[in-house]
């Protein structure tokens, strides 16, 4: 399984003759059936044969966490002999981490016990209203629940009772935790907070004034600023999809959904394998937010990348969903984990954009129809907005055709 990732026969011979070659191998194999790429077995390769080596471990054996910690450290401060790249912040968390999942796919180091979850009730409870009752969307209850869920962890590690809560405990909470934090990150933080304690306040949890008090940081927008890349890149990171691979058929599906039909991440995740009707050449997506239903004709090369995903790339198997994950049991893919893809993809392209990922492309296809003249209230619908004042979200008006319009003499004729 080292050609997977390896092709020089020097750096093939030095996997080979690596300690627990056999081990490291059924590994790479495990994580090539479940759809990781070249590149990431290919340093998931090089990290095991440097634990191996380094460690040394001639045997396999059961593994402390002390010696992985020792061996990551010894790893990085020894980085420079046989690399020329530097390692960042994210290299010994991420050897730590590959080492870890190495040893636990083999038995040999068990799983860290699981902290209770403090005030699960109180959470679990939020959950079920904004997914039952509110209707707010998947990904949306994800976010806040697991916002809630830290800040609730925080306040179990205090000893505090719930209903003992206060403002000045979310305060302490945010100064501790928003040390590395930007304006934006800080905004979203309060806003799920606020959130959470409305919900509380309205199940009688605490007292009313605490979701009313938090508020987070203004943030200055410009309006001139494209929150997503041009038109040209989009195009750009359309064509750079190429190849036979599972992954790369499956991305190509997913991105034109993205950026020909505007549509958010959730709705592509939900969309199913009977809201495709060939014979009348239109698919159906259940939009993430309001709810409700919308059927769209289906373009040529969007269709014909679908097909070619259902027929040759995607698992068979009885889960509704078109695009699910590789292993079993077979599920619904999670948004983050295309969107790390595309944002991965947009950057290594060197696409200039101030977000990356599958929202930045909803902007530039909105941005892409208000340039070809089509009417707010049309890029509305067509994006699954209830009013066109939505839409300047992600539509912005240009400098340059601000001025062609100043430029216009209007008192022609005077």
């Amino acid at each position: 399984m080292f050609e997977l990732c390896v092709e020089e026969p020097r750096a093939l011979a030095r996997h080979r003759a690596a300690p627990l070659a056999a081990e490291r191998e059924r590994f790479i194999a495990h994580l090539h059936k479940g759809g990781v790429d070249r590149v990431q077995l290919r340093t998931v390769a090089a990290y095991l044969r440097r634990f191996v080596t380094i460690l040394p471990m001639q045997k396999l054996r059961d593994v402390s966490e002390e010696e992985v910690e020792g061996v990551a450290r010894n790893w990085v401060s020894d980085r420079h002999r046989y690399s020329k790249r530097s390692p960042g912040p994210t290299s010994m968390p991420y050897f730590r981490w590959i080492v870890r999942k190495w040893l636990r796919f083999l038995g040999r180091m068990p799983e860290p016990p699981r902290r209770p979850q403090p005030f699960s009730q109180e959470l679990a409870d939020y959950k079920a209203r904004m997914s039952g009752e509110l209707g707010f969307a998947e990904t949306t209850v994800y976010e806040r629940g697991q916002r809630a869920a830290n800040f609730l962890r925080w306040l179990g590690r205090k000893h505090r009772k719930f209903a003992k809560v206060c403002l000045r405990d979310v305060d302490d909470y945010l100064a501790e935790s928003a040390r590395t934090w930007n304006l934006i990150t800080l905004s979203g933080e309060c806003s799920c907070l606020r959130s959470f304690f409305y919900h509380a306040a309205h199940r009688g949890w605490c007292s009313a004034g605490i979701a009313a008090g938090i508020r987070g940081p203004a943030l200055r927008r410009d309006i001139f600023e494209p929150q997503g890349p041009k038109w040209s890149d989009v195009l750009k990171l359309l064509r750079s999809i190429k190849g036979k691979t599972a992954i790369a058929v499956r991305a190509k599906a997913l991105v034109l959904l993205y950026a020909v039909y505007g549509l958010r991440s959730s709705e592509a995740m939900r969309i199913r394998l009977s809201d495709i009707d060939w014979e009348r050449n239109c698919f159906t997506v259940r939009r993430a937010k309001r709810g409700g239903l919308q059927q769209f004709p289906i373009q040529p090369e969007v269709g014909a990348a679908i097909r070619r995903y259902i027929d040759c790339a995607r698992p068979n198997c009885e889960c509704p969903e078109v695009f699910i994950t590789w292993r079993k049991p077979f599920r619904p893919m999670r948004s983050r984990t295309i969107a790390s893809f595309v944002a991965r993809r947009m950057i290594g392209l060197g696409i200039q954009s101030k977000h990356h990922g599958p929202q930045s492309l909803r902007h530039s296809c909105a941005t892409h129809l208000l340039a070809k003249g089509a009417h707010l209230q049309d890029i509305a619908d067509f994006l699954g907005h209830r009013s066109c004042e939505s839409v300047r979200t992600y539509a912005k008006f240009t400098r340059e055709s601000l001025m062609a319009i100043v430029k216009v003499d209007l008192t022609a004729g005077l």
